[in-house]
């Protein structure tokens, strides 16, 4: 399961340049809180079926693992104390294998995943082909 969105609301803003975020403005409220107010998806439920739940925002990535938020990818140009711990109610654990995100999706060309993907024999879903080729 994979949850998006940003990870601070109420007018966050934010700049992409040179393959790295830029936090302009941050935003008001955060949303990684130590208690939710409100419960919709069961994370034990979860582990139970071993399903792999992260959390994407622009400028980090998580993982649900043994009761807890592993954070597992920044993004370039984020500084970790001040653009992600600084802004959350409790600290989650730092993997010991702490990745930068691609810094590709941080620019405006595409990122060639059809190239990459092709390089390395992976097949092309039939939705995507059919997508492709309507595209052309």
């Amino acid at each position: 399961m994979v949850f998006g969105g940003t990870f601070t609301a109420g007018n966050l803003q934010v700049s992409c340049e040179g393959g790295a975020l830029q936090i302009l403005k941050e935003g008001a409220h955060r949303k990684f809180v130590s208690k939710l107010r409100q419960v919709s998806y069961s994370g034990p439920f979860a582990q139970e079926r071993k399903q792999t739940t992260l959390f994407v925002t622009e400028r980090a990535v998580f993982r649900a693992i043994d009761g807890a938020l592993e954070l597992i990818e920044i993004a370039p140009g984020i500084d970790l104390e001040r653009d992600v711990l600084a802004h959350m109610a409790f600290r989650p654990v730092i993997s010991p294998h702490l990745k930068l995100m691609d810094e590709r999706l941080f620019r405006p060309e595409p990122m060639g995943f059809d190239a990459a993907m092709a390089s390395q024999g992976w097949p092309r879903h039939p939705r995507l082909a059919e997508f492709a080729e309507g595209q052309r």
